[in-house]
């Protein structure tokens, strides 16, 4: 039996950082301002360099202190204490990992922003690496129960107040719409512009500290298997008492949420830690396959004929194409007119002013022919074209400026318009109100629009960037200016002008771009490594012990983590929570593996 009480004496401020990390990271909540030095490019407003920021920029300095403070103990235990490193065969894994990263940052076209961080992420080079070390750090200095055991209910202090703060949200009471807590995250010289402040994320939606409440689907998906792991292995009934409350405040911060993936990502991971168990004895897993298999057939068929099963359906595989729903399928802007594909039609429209300021507007089909106007509205002198193709096209004459005239063309009742210079041509005034060519952009069409809230219409763009990063990323936190964000049809129709994809919804896709596609394998054959080794680990130990069900609830949440991150990204609000309970993990199972080797299991 493996006592879960040990007296012997260590450096409790050595573990310092992991807690940090782990538990009071995430709950930082501030007032930060910063420069987004954007206005350099064309999709960029010039007048929205200044941006304000509570809940990315002061976990993004803390993560950086924190994990310069790592490398210091590392390198004083190394070159001072003479401490032996603990290293095991998936760490060579991590080291291409984290060679990628590091390459990718110093050959990136964005260093400014590898190095300070980007607009709305604020995920730079030195938080990437802090994650890593983090990783590597707890595997070196977790080596016994007592380690693990002071590590997780210490970081369970800051976990504890994350849940309270989530749960009074979900009963209407945000902490961080009241007074207090408005005084609570702004400096005083701010106090005076406090109604200002507004979380726009619905009526008891939680959002904890984390800001966008579908990163709750990655903090309590991977909490929650932990939290009901250690309410199994806790021998005191009034620790299991509390854990067991805790364990029920992290439900309702993630029913809070509202976040499919989330509970999608839970199921999907407690069936694959449920299977592991089943396989530990062959006769039963054998007979269970085939019914699992049936259960399986008959849940989806039932799922599929009432309305819950209809919203996961939708959720997964999305409804629409852009030019399913859509009119406009197309747009170019040449030097003698603009080009509109309609519902697969070609229309062309140039307009030529006259003396008198007002302006002649003329359509013609792909064939060339003139298209009659009509004029729909006297009094704003809106136009639309008498031709069934372009029915749902109105045409209206507008000024730019006082003097410099241009057109109005809306479709699907949405207004695009254009210029026309004298240099170039016809010109797009995009959202940021700036005059740019229209641009021509690659698309994989190989999801619907709307797949997982949205984010197939993301995918499908990002898809085509894969070949460019083969081999070197864009550098951390970059994939803002990879993306295409002068996805206009997107913007208009999907996000809403002046939005920016700052992220990938999906952590794999988003470290194909910046860190490249091998840095991203190695990444995977890591993350694939931990994996398989847990799961010829939890076949085999005894599950009567009580760190034996740590490390199992720590694979769960790891394994959850790892699925949401197929439509969720890496973040300063979560990240540091994952890589510590991975790296822990890691430090479990190789304490398991040496009790084994010792027969103590």
């Amino acid at each position: 039996m493996i006592k879960t009480k040990h007296t012997s004496k260590f450096n409790k401020y050595i573990f310092l950082p992991i807690i940090l990390m782990i538990g009071f990271v995430p709950l930082i909540v501030f007032y930060y301002q910063y420069n987004t030095n954007l206005s350099q490019f064309d999709w960029y407003p010039n007048n929205a360099e200044a941006r304000v920021d509570f809940f990315f920029g002061w976990k993004m300095i803390f993560i950086s202190i924190i994990g310069l403070s790592m490398a210091i103990i590392l390198v004083y235990q190394i070159a001072i204490k003479k401490t032996e490193l603990k290293f095991e065969t998936s760490f060579y894994f991590l080291l291409g990992y984290l060679l990628f990263v590091i390459m990718s940052a110093l050959f990136s076209n964005y260093k400014y922003w590898v190095v300070f961080g980007t607009y709305e992420l604020l995920e730079p080079l030195w938080v990437v690496l802090a994650y890593i070390l983090l990783c590597f750090y707890i595997y070196q200095y977790v080596q016994t129960e007592q380690h693990i055991y002071f590590t997780i209910f210490s970081s369970c202090i800051g976990i504890t107040i994350m849940t309270v703060i989530g749960v009074f949200q979900r009963l209407g009471l945000d902490l961080f719409q009241s007074s207090f807590g408005k005084h609570l995250i702004t400096p005083p010289g701010k106090w005076g512009q406090l109604e200002s402040i507004r979380f726009c994320l619905g009526d008891k939606v939680s959002y904890c500290t984390l800001y966008n409440p579908n990163f709750l689907s990655l903090y309590f998906g991977l909490l929650i298997p932990v939290m009901i792991a250690i309410v199994l292995a806790v021998k005191k009934m009034w620790q299991r008492i509390l854990f067991l409350v805790l364990t029920m405040g992290c439900f309702i911060c993630l029913i809070g949420s509202q976040s499919d993936s989330g509970w999608m990502a839970l199921f999907i991971g407690c069936i694959i830690t449920a299977l592991i168990l089943l396989s530990r004895n062959k006769k039963w897993f054998i007979r269970i396959i085939p019914v699992t298999i049936l259960a399986v057939v008959l849940g989806g068929v039932i799922l599929m004929t009432n309305s819950v099963g209809e919203k996961i359906m939708t959720t997964i595989l999305g409804t629409y194409h852009m030019t399913d729903k859509y009119s406009l399928w197309g747009i170019e802007t040449d030097e003698e007119c603009l080009r509109m594909d309609v519902n697969g039609d070609q229309l062309a429209i140039s307009y030529q002013p006259l003396e008198d300021a007002s302006i002649e507007i003329q359509c013609t089909d792909e064939s060339g022919t003139i298209l009659p106007l009509q004029i729909s509205n006297e009094e704003s002198y809106e136009y639309i074209i008498d031709d069934p193709r372009f029915q749902d096209v109105i045409i209206k004459p507008v000024l730019y400026s006082e003097d410099v005239p241009a057109v109005e063309i809306t479709i699907d009742e949405h207004a695009w318009d254009f210029i026309r210079l004298e240099e170039g041509g016809y010109y797009y005034i995009n959202p940021a109100n700036k005059f740019v060519k229209y641009p021509q952009i690659a698309s994989a069409d190989l999801f619907n629009e709307d797949t997982f809230s949205g984010r197939g219409h993301i995918w499908n763009m990002t898809l085509p960037l894969l070949m460019k990063h083969l081999v070197m990323g864009s550098g951390a936190n970059t994939y803002l200016f990879e993306y295409p964000q002068e996805d206009y049809m997107g913007q208009i129709y999907i996000y809403g002008p002046n939005s920016y994809e700052v992220k990938a919804h999906c952590w794999y896709l988003q470290q194909c771009i910046e860190t490249g596609v091998i840095g991203t394998i190695f990444l995977l054959l890591f993350l694939g490594m931990y994996i398989y080794q847990s799961i010829v680990l939890y076949r085999k130990v005894n599950l009567h012990e009580p760190v034996c069900l740590l490390g199992l609830g720590l694979f769960t949440g790891n394994v959850v983590y790892m699925i949401a991150a197929f439509a969720n990204d890496s973040n300063v609000c979560t990240a540091p929570v994952f890589w510590g309970c991975l790296g822990l993990g890691m430090a479990v199972n190789r304490l398991l593996r040496e009790k084994m080797k010792e027969n103590k299991l």
